[in-house]
């Protein structure tokens, strides 16, 4: 028991620190050209739509990315509707790293964590250009969140036997609400959706969660995520705030959605998943719901981002006025 707590601790700390290196060595190798590029083809909701999905996947943080758009909303470089369209690309760039944890799964690159951690430290040491030292330390990143689920994986046989987790997952985190809180809260904690993916996917494995209950814990991460970027709005001003409730309340409608189209949500999953990944496990699953949640959300709400738009600048004004339509 007390090794399944040590690795259960040490395996997720790993994690999560991983994916955190991860993104920061690769923000601070690419951050001018990312601002650069945030700042100039955003020119509408559809290409930042597209800028805010490939910085993500290349940066995997939907965290920093909105977190940068909201100072650049603050400063008057971007507007609420280019705002907008960069949170939709970020909230589908971020499920990449899930992916990339399902595939691990799958062709055991888990097996690779050392060598991966050693090469990025030795860059990171020893290489003097800068741009290249952030590499190796996103290179470390990756070691380290693979080493992590290396660690969780092999906890596996004694999760599978425990019966607190049983009891725990199977009766208390298969409730909808609780799911969905489970996994606000252990975001909210460590400012990384993918960390608590990750993690669930360990889960699952151990024959823990099955897919709905992950899908509720996975929604309740997409939540989650959206604390740190209002926090960071608290101190801007009111297109800020509005891009930080932009992110927060399209998320919170998408989980919404979600939980009345339950069956039909799951039955998609299912379907892109025996369809494009036969024989694939539950992690595949779990990724796959991750990203199909995003795209899905994106979908729905970018023909109506006009009238989203309008929206937050009705319900979220300067204290002591109010709001006049444009068409009034």
């Amino acid at each position: 028991m007390i090794e399944l707590i040590f690795g259960l601790i040490g395996g997720t700390a790993l994690l999560m620190y991983g994916v955190d290196m991860m993104s920061d060595g690769i923000q601070k190798s690419a951050g001018k050209t990312m601002k650069k590029v945030l700042g100039t083809l955003t020119g509408n909701v559809w290409s930042a739509f597209l800028v805010g999905t490939i910085l993500t996947s290349i940066v995997q943080s939907s965290t920093a990315i909105t977190v940068l758009t909201v100072g650049f909303v603050n400063s008057g470089v971007l507007n609420l509707s280019q705002a907008v369209g960069i949170i939709y690309g970020a909230n589908i760039g971020t499920t990449v790293s899930a992916q990339l944890m399902a595939f691990s799964f799958k062709f055991k690159l888990t097996d690779m964590a050392l060598p991966i951690l050693g090469i990025g430290f030795a860059i990171n040491q020893y290489v003097k250009n800068k741009n290249i030292k952030n590499l190796g330390q996103s290179l470390m990143g990756f070691g380290m969140l693979f080493l992590g689920l290396k660690i969780l994986n092999d906890g596996i046989p004694y999760m599978e036997n425990n019966e607190f987790l049983k009891y725990f997952f199977t009766d208390y985190a298969a409730n909808p609400i609780i799911g969905i809180l489970l996994g606000i809260l252990t975001t909210a904690m460590v400012h990384s959706s993918t960390g608590t993916i990750g993690l669930g996917m360990i889960l699952g494995q151990a024959g823990l969660l099955d897919l709905q209950t992950a899908i509720y814990i996975m929604l309740g991460d997409n939540i989650g995520t959206c604390i740190t970027a209002q926090v960071s709005s608290l101190t801007g001003n009111i297109n800020a705030r509005r891009t930080a409730w932009a992110h927060t309340l399209y998320n919170i409608v998408g989980v919404i959605v979600a939980l009345i189209m339950l069956p039909l949500f799951m039955k998609i999953i299912v379907g892109v998943t025996e369809y494009f990944q036969p024989n694939a496990d539950i992690s595949a699953y779990i990724a796959n719901s991750h990203s199909l949640f995003n795209i899905l959300n994106a979908i729905i709400f970018l023909p109506f981002t006009k009238y989203y738009v309008e929206f937050l600048n009705r319900i979220i004004r300067p204290k002591g006025k109010i709001y006049k339509s444009k068409t009034s």
